[in-house]
Order: C-alpha cells, then sequence, then structure tokens
C-alpha cells in the first residue's frame, strides 16, 4: 500500500511488507511524522491490536509517530499459507528486527523505540539482547518474566481474596482446579475465568473488554473480516508459540538490557501479577530504569488508562533528543 501523508505532516498508513518470506501489515499513525518512531509488539501469541489501537493512542499519538505490527501468523498477517514450522521465537525476533530496520530507512531514523505488551515484551526481550543498537529505549508492558511462576502467584492471590472476601463459587472453583500446573485446556480456561471474575484479566472493569472487541468488530481497518481472521491467527500462533513461552525464563535469560527500560503494570493484573514482573524490573541491569504502576488497571494499562500512557512515555522518552 502506498504511503498517505496529510497535511501539516500528519501521518496514517496501513502498510504491507514482505518480511521474511511472508506477508505482514503494520499501522502507522502520528501528528508529525517527525517526532519518534514507537513500535508496539504486540501480545498473545497472536493477539494483534491494529483492530482498535487508534482509539487508545491519540494522545500518544501527539509526541510518536505509532507503528502497530500485526506479527506473522496474526490478524491481518495470517495466512493458511505460513508454515507453522515457521512459527518460532527465533523467527518472530528476526521479523521484527527486520521491521524495525525498514522502519528506520523509511523515516531515516538511525534508533527508534520499542514497547512490549504481554507476549511482546518477551518478544522484545529476545530483539533487545541482539540488536540493542536499533533501539533508544524500551518500555515493558505487563512484563512476562516466567508463566509458571505468573501463574502460581496468581492462583495464589485469588485463593486468598475469595476467602477473605467469602466469595464462595470463586473459591469452589479454585479448590476444583487445584494450584498449577494443569493438565488440559479445561482447567486453564477455568482459571482465566475466575481471574475475570476477579476483575484481573485483560481489562479490570469488565465493559471495557466489551469496547474493545465492539471496535475491533465494527471497526476499520478490521471488521468483521479482519477480526475472524484474527481469531484464526491466534489459535494458530498459540498453538505453535506457547510451549516455548511456557519455557521462557527472563529471570535465567536476561540479566542485562543495554538501554534505558520503563517497566508499566496495572495494579489489578492478575494474568501478569505485577509482583513478578517487579521483581524482575529490581533485578535486571540497565543503563535507566523506571517502574509505574497504573492503579486502574489489570493486564492492559495502555488502554485502561490511555492519557496516563501517554503522559508516562512521553515525560520517559528523552532519549532521542
Amino acid at each position: 500500500m502506498s504511503d498517505n501523508y496529510g497535511t501539516n505532516d500528519r501521518i496514517s498508513l496501513l502498510q504491507q511488507l514482505k518480511i521474511n518470506d511472508s506477508e505482514q501489515t503494520i499501522m502507522i499513525n502520528g501528528n508529525d511524522k517527525k517526532n519518534p518512531l514507537l513500535l508496539f509488539l504486540h501480545g498473545g501469541p497472536g493477539t494483534p491490536q491494529i483492530g482498535y489501537a487508534r482509539r487508545y493512542q491519540k494522545e500518544l499519538e501527539k509526541h510518536f509517530t505509532v507503528v502497530n505490527w500485526d506479527q506473522r501468523g496474526a490478524g491481518l498477517s495470517y495466512s493458511r499459507e505460513i508454515p507453522g514450522s515457521s512459527m518460532t521465537m527465533a523467527q518472530m525476533t528476526a521479523d521484527a528486527i527486520d521491521v524495525t530496520e525498514r522502519l528506520c530507512k523509511q523515516f531515516s531514523k538511525q534508533k527508534i523505540y520499542v514497547a512490549g505488551y504481554s507476549w511482546g515484551s518477551v518478544l522484545a526481550l529476545n530483539v533487545l539482547q541482539l540488536r540493542p543498537d536499533l533501539y533508544h529505549a524500551y518500555i515493558g508492558i505487563s512484563q512476562v518474566v516466567n508463566i509458571q511462576k505468573e501463574e502460581m502467584e496468581a492462583y495464589r492471590q485469588l485463593t486468598t481474596w475469595s476467602r477473605e472476601n467469602k466469595h464462595r463459587m470463586l473459591d469452589k472453583l479454585l479448590r476444583f482446579i487445584g494450584p498449577p500446573p494443569w493438565n488440559g485446556q479445561l482447567k486453564q480456561a477455568l482459571f482465566l475465568f475466575g481471574i475475570e471474575m476477579k476483575g484481573g484479566g485483560f481489562t479490570h472493569k469488565r465493559l471495557a473488554v466489551l469496547k474493545v472487541g465492539s471496535r475491533m468488530l465494527f471497526g476499520e481497518p478490521y471488521g468483521v473480516r479482519g477480526s475472524l481472521l484474527a481469531a484464526r491467527g491466534q489459535m494458530f500462533s498459540l498453538k505453535h508459540l506457547w510451549g516455548e513461552l511456557l519455557r521462557f525464563d527472563a529471570e535465567e535469560s536476561v540479566s542485562s538490557i543495554k538501554v534505558p527500560c520503563c517497566f508499566i503494570s496495572g495494579r489489578f493484573d492478575l494474568t501478569v501479577p505485577g509482583s513478578i514482573s517487579h521483581g524482575f524490573y529490581k533485578q535486571v541491569k540497565a543503563p535507566y530504569k523506571e517502574w509505574f504502576w497504573f492503579e486502574n488497571s489489570a493486564h492492559s494499562p495502555h488502554l485502561e488508562e490511555p492519557d496516563l500512557f501517554a503522559e508516562v512515555l512521553s515525560r520517559f522518552a528523552t532519549f532521542h533528543l
């Protein structure tokens, strides 16, 4: 797709790129294309945000040229022709580096900012280990450290809360599924349901997740067709990448990050409990690092408190000056 630059240096662009033999889609938006570039690595695996991102990043676009990318096998980048053998962390890392290099060339930049959200935060850590020279700084949103530790901590917090508040339904549910790890998908699904009951899932307020879904289903550029692609892509991505994600342990594999870091966690997040992320933040070595709790968010602070998110990032991101 061709560039679509508006007046006063605004940019709004949906573009297909051939990334390592796979057609992939990026969306670029900003008030001034001379602003620093911010690449978002979405969650999942396979949960893209092009379908709704613009509703939540208006304030962010004042400070950055924001790039949303549907990763290999996800969203508008999903295709039945993508071989399952290519759905690996190594390939995703290579794709992210390729996207970054193309953005630098397209916008005549030497470096960009990178934000990793949930699964994307794992991908970002891998990218930063290989090519820190491409990035001004890193923003880790709901930073994944070790899925198994995070599930144990979430189970502990849910159990304590349900007993202290005499929430019989949740208490019975947790007793039924027992502590992790779980064999089979049923207990995993029931645990995620319990997290949602407590307001610790995708969003803290239940209505917010419905708004995200409706904006994806009925808005541009996804609509019904794009949403169906996204659903297929999510199942495809999870099938091939979940095993690698389960084996990932940032505390063992990432002792340092060579760029400045900003970590953000929602206070109510039980999908990736912030206590585990904060432990990694304290441990990891970096030239500069900051930590922020978003007090009214669960797993998606950039969507739940978008104005605060833009404020935090605009204050943090001075490393390109």
